[in-house]
């Protein structure tokens, strides 16, 4: 066991400090509460995920198996991330920071949280002013990804949002196929 990880198995902050860096450098933040770290190297990815299971922060390993090579998945558990925030929050990149404090909302749960249709009634609203994403429609709306997705996709069989392009000038790699969606005129 090298120095650095034999610290981060007993002192808490260094094992935060490691594993909030590998998130922002090699991390997926999803709009859908997931937080996740594949990585090419079974060294790499051992050696973060045993730091953060000394620290019961993931579920076990996975790995994921393709023609060509291997990935090996990291994904933290969701009642750990609001512990892991307020440990090395905020983080220093404000994009990475808006995701994780999204993920880490108050979740109302349930069904008919609101009054029945008024979550459609706000993405039409929202839609009506501008094109956006899943992604922005659930920062705006305090939802999830797959609550938004949902009523998108509802919205689209009545014919009152379409798809209109996809966010291809998005600085980020992975956002790049994300869908466009726009109200449709009546």
């Amino acid at each position: 066991m090298n120095r650095i990880s034999e610290l981060a198995k007993n002192n808490k902050d260094v094992a935060m400090a490691i594993i909030v860096q590998a998130i922002i450098d090699e991390g997926a933040i999803g709009a859908d509460g997931t937080i996740n770290i594949t990585y090419t190297s079974k060294k790499n990815a051992v050696y973060l995920w045993e730091i953060a299971d000394t620290w019961n922060l993931v579920h076990p390993i996975r790995t994921k198996k393709y023609v060509t090579h291997t990935k090996w998945c990291i994904s933290f558990r969701a009642e750990k991330r609001e512990e892991m925030y307020k440990l090395v929050g905020p983080l220093p990149d404000p994009k990475h920071d808006k995701m994780f404090r999204h993920i880490l909302r108050n979740h109302s749960g349930g069904i008919h949280k609101g009054k029945r249709g008024e979550t459609r009634r706000k993405i039409l609203e929202l839609l009506k002013k501008r094109d956006m994403t899943i992604r922005n429609i659930a920062y705006a709306l305090d939802i999830s990804a797959s609550t938004a997705r949902t009523h998108l996709r509802d919205l689209r069989k009545d014919e009152k949002v379409f798809v209109s392009g996809y966010n291809k000038k998005s600085p980020s790699k992975n956002q790049r196929t994300a869908q466009i969606w726009a109200f449709s005129m009546p």
